[in-house]
């Protein structure tokens, strides 16, 4: 049987993981700027153990902690170079941060009266702040805006009794969002990534979907632009909307640095420092992105964890290599890692980033300092996800948990995923009779999850745009001449890295392995071949299984019952196949990617085991590793 229609007997019809994510969520989840009330309950349960016990005790300590803190508003904050003048600068960073740190001993504690100082210190401001100027203003506003965004969530969505939340609310909208939305693309990167931090720490808290997504296309756009991968290519990108478009300029704007290697960022060349708050601004853009379901970090962490270990190293080793910064560098890396690395190590489990470990443990417990606070205690080893990592797979509902869908019947059905690998009941949602089995992803760049499907009598590819709660349009045909790949179709991710979902096939007749870039607006590039040899192959299936945020393909030889692995390297490249282990050939037919069913930031896989019709799900473990599979359930047809 050719290995086409072998495919086409698979039941299960699930879309990959490395899906682009949409900055969308269906409703924004409170609290969940920068921390959510899952990972604060696990901080309170742990407060008695280390690293929590000293940074508790640090944070108590501290002069923003008092009960007899007194806040110092004023009505213009004006703010020049370096904070000089001084007028009110530091006076409302100060306040924003005891404001967040008060709200902090609130929920961990539950003493009411650190909600109420917290409260009254952001009432003050909120009676006279009118506005931000000097030089400095716009970055000013994103340090102050970045604290009172976390402070405002956490009380508002924990304690009742702040009646003047509109008015606090109010200037988050008025005096501090305008500002940070406006962004600074010539300016150095950590201006624009921290004013960003505060955008959508104040979006999540207004609500405000519009100024979410455009925080996120910022983020989006100045990540690249502010950390160096070989894949970018001989010269980083420049800010979108900067006036850098020479590669002189560009060479100057990083500091004359003209050697780039993985982990460089445009400030090295600069200051350790700067470098590090440019850091931390992305991991906590990218860590209240997922508490909205939205997950930055399957797009920053190659770039983020590169980064880290790059400067850890150099400033722990003292050296300058020659090649960086002419040999010499500005040291001075502070503690600044603990929410990127949390993140990267501790929930997605690299174990690359040796010294960045180092540093991160040296520099226990982390203080506080202009938009930074008290990670250590928030963020240290805390396993809480809430919600990140889920929202890649497909989501038809748009809820930011996969779903798992199915056209065996003919009926196309969806189970809503509910975390935890459980899910809902099965909602049917109309006739796919005459098509081949579909993948999904987000083909259109509309932030919802899309279809695309063969008519096997006609050949013609088409693509169903998602509406949302398990809604979708009408057919929008692409062309004919997809016959040969109608059952062995698939998601591959974003293989290429731009931002859109890309198609993989098997041509089963000449066994060469094909990919289509998406090109937005449910179009795509021309088929590219990547390799022949494919023949023996059964449907591939795609990825991020070894867990470097770009998509990877997965198959089983059927003669041989061994499953492939080939790994996705960026611009369209696959490293050779790494051989995973042989006993897969039941499976071979039917086995998907489900995405992240279990929440740990893995992709997991998923079969029907076609002797006994039952439904598994293997829990990946990164680098390219699986877990015993879950019976998930029984009753599975392994043909139509």
């Amino acid at each position: 049987m050719r290995p086409a229609r072998i495919a086409a007997a698979a039941v299960l019809a699930v879309a990959v993981l490395c899906v682009p994510q949409p900055a969308q969520a269906a409703v924004f989840k409170h609290p969940g700027v920068l921390v959510s009330r899952a990972q604060l309950d696990f901080v309170r349960a742990n407060l008695g153990n280390e690293p929590w016990k000293s940074a508790w005790s640090s944070l108590q300590k501290s002069a923003q902690a008092s009960l007899s803190y007194t806040a110092e508003p004023r009505a213009v904050v004006d703010c020049g170079p370096s904070s000089t003048p001084d007028n009110g600068c530091s006076d409302e960073r100060n306040d924003s941060m005891a404001a967040y740190t008060h709200a902090l001993q609130w929920y961990l504690t539950k003493d009411s009266r650190h909600a109420v100082k917290a409260i009254q210190i952001m009432d003050a401001w909120s009676a006279v702040i009118s506005k931000h100027t000097g030089s400095n203003a716009p970055l000013q506003t994103g340090w102050a805006g970045a604290n009172f965004s976390r402070a405002a969530e956490l009380v508002k969505h924990t304690y009742t009794g702040w009646t003047q939340a509109a008015r606090f609310a109010g200037k988050l909208r008025t005096v501090y969002l305008p500002a940070v939305l406006a962004g600074a693309p010539n300016k150095n990167g950590n201006w624009e990534l921290i004013m960003t931090d505060a955008a959508i720490g104040i979006a999540v808290h207004l609500d405000d979907r519009a100024s979410f997504d455009k925080a996120v296309a910022t983020w989006r756009g100045r990540l690249p632009a502010y950390v160096y991968l070989t894949t970018d290519g001989s010269l980083p990108k420049a800010p979108p909307k900067s006036t850098y478009d020479t590669k002189a300029e560009i060479i100057d704007y990083w500091h004359g640095q003209t050697t780039f290697v993985d982990g460089l960022t445009q400030e090295t060349c600069r200051d350790f420092w700067h470098t590090g708050w440019g850091l931390a601004a992305i991991a906590h853009v990218a860590e209240t992105a997922g508490h909205q379901g939205v997950d930055l970090y399957s797009t920053a962490k190659h770039r983020l964890r590169r980064a880290m270990d790059l400067h850890a190293r150099v400033q722990q080793s003292g050296t300058v290599p020659s090649w960086l910064c002419g040999g010499k560098a500005t040291l001075d890396l502070g503690a600044h890692y603990e929410v990127g690395y949390n993140a990267l190590h501790e929930r997605l489990g690299y174990d690359d980033m040796p010294d960045a470990t180092q540093w991160v443990e040296r520099k226990r417990p982390v203080g506080m300092s202009h938009f930074l606070a008290w990670e250590t205690l928030t963020h240290a080893r805390n396993p809480q996800y809430a919600g990140m990592g889920l929202s890649a797979t497909p989501d038809f509902d748009a809820d930011g948990v996969g779903d798992l869908f199915s056209t065996a019947t003919g009926t196309l059905t969806v189970w809503n995923g509910e975390g935890g690998n459980k899910f809902g009941p099965a909602t049917a949602i109309g006739s796919w009779s005459g098509f081949s089995r579909p993948v999904a992803g987000d083909f259109s760049g509309d932030g919802l999850t899309d279809l695309v499907a063969v008519q096997k009598e006609t050949g013609r590819l088409h693509v169903w745009n998602g509406k949302g709660g398990n809604e979708l349009g009408a057919a929008v045909e692409l062309g004919p001449g997809w016959e040969p790949y109608a059952d062995s179709l698939v998601s591959a991710g974003d293989i290429n890295q731009d931002g859109r979902t890309d198609l993989a096939a098997v041509n089963a007749e000449t066994g060469a392995l094909f990919y289509w870039n998406g090109e937005g607006a449910n179009g795509f590039g021309p088929g590219t071949k990547i390799g022949g040899g494919w023949l023996l192959f059964s449907r591939p299936i795609a990825g991020d299984f070894n867990g470097d945020g770009i998509g990877d393909l997965m198959a089983v030889k059927k003669d041989t019952n061994v499953l492939y692995v080939w790994n996705g390297r960026g611009a369209n490249n696959f490293a050779a196949a790494v051989e995973v282990g042989g006993g897969w050939e039941p499976y071979a037919a039917s086995l998907t990617s489900p995405g992240d069913v279990n929440g740990d930031g893995r992709a997991d896989l998923a079969a029907v085991n076609g002797e006994t019709g039952t439904l598994y799900v293997w829990n990946g473990k990164g680098g390219n590793k699986f877990g015993s599979g879950l019976a998930v359930s029984t009753g599975w047809k392994t043909s139509f």
